[in-house]
């Protein structure tokens, strides 16, 4: 039972948030594209960068020697890449009111915080961010050595817009994305927003769902199986981005999932409170990403 004490309230509702996050991951975890289409991997709470070291070989590597001859030697130079931690944060208030008399209220504010949390990793993986020069996929698929598709006059151009049947060839597209890719990575999704995923639901010409004459392409035995479509509404209209999931391609790297901070109860009996992670998108090699123009 929660009491008048401001001291007990403040306590008793930020442990009942700790465990309303903890459910909250449980529910959406299957749904959240940062630490689903990258690799995650989890650091200690402590690390503000990450170092991530590069390693190329040098020297010739196995040699054909003549009895009694000495090969040349072979080593490995490492580089290191720095990688900042970013906290995400979303914060709100609570008058003591409605801490002790609703809890519904309560509940709420936690869910938009950890929606709003959801949603800036979401774009953050995606869309990187230009003002901490903070690269995602997107940005990793434009800047791939090996090319991109364009809708037209670039090296690389679709076979036509994903509109229809006529002139719309989506295997064709996505396989040549494929050749574009790094040859150490295999394909894991077809990203997009919901109107360029939904085009993967309608009929080729031959009648066939074009996911399904795709879903080999993606390493799927089951023709039926989609889970290789991944839909995001921070994806660019127009187009859509074949995704490698590979630590060495790209990471979702956490630090601290989301925490609930409570602070001291602030004018007019309000208590404001803080959800904060410690996260960021790391892009190893660009070439694990291909865009393509759809229109």
């Amino acid at each position: 039972m929660i009491t008048n004490d401001a001291g007990s309230i403040l306590e008793e509702v930020t442990e009942a948030y700790k465990l309303q996050i903890n459910e909250y991951f449980e529910k959406n975890r299957d749904n959240m594209t940062a630490r689903n289409v990258l690799a995650q991997r989890k650091v200690g709470a402590n690390v503000e960068i990450d170092v991530v070291m590069k390693y190329d070989r040098r020297g010739p590597g196995a040699q054909i020697v003549a009895k009694g001859g000495s090969p040349d030697k072979t080593g490995v130079t490492g580089t290191p890449t720095y990688f900042p931690l970013y906290q995400i944060a979303a914060g709100f208030s609570v008058n003591a009111k409605d801490m002790k008399i609703d809890g519904k209220i309560k509940n709420r504010n936690l869910e938009v915080a950890m929606g709003d949390i959801k949603r800036a990793e979401d774009n953050l993986a995606i869309n990187g961010n230009s003002t901490y020069n903070i690269t995602g996929i997107v940005g990793a698929a434009r800047a791939n050595t090996n090319g991109k598709i364009a809708a037209s006059g670039g090296t690389y151009n679709n076979a036509g817009a994903w509109s229809g049947e006529t002139g719309t060839d989506i295997y064709s597209d996505i396989k040549l994305a494929i050749d574009l890719m790094d040859d150490r990575y295999e394909p894991a999704f077809i990203l997009g927003n919901k109107i360029t995923t939904g085009k993967l639901d309608r009929m080729s010409s031959e009648r066939i769902p074009y996911y399904m004459e795709i879903a080999s392409l993606f390493g799927k035995s089951n023709p039926k199986d989609k889970s290789f479509i991944w839909t995001s509404a921070y994806v660019p209209t127009g187009y859509a981005y074949v995704v490698a999931k590979d630590m060495e391609a790209g990471e979702w790297v956490v630090s601290e999932n989301p925490r609930v901070v409570p602070y001291a109860v602030a004018p007019g009996e309000n208590y404001p409170f803080e959800i904060l992670s410690w996260a960021t998108p790391e892009i190893h090699c660009n070439e694990a990403f291909v865009e393509i123009a759809i229109t």
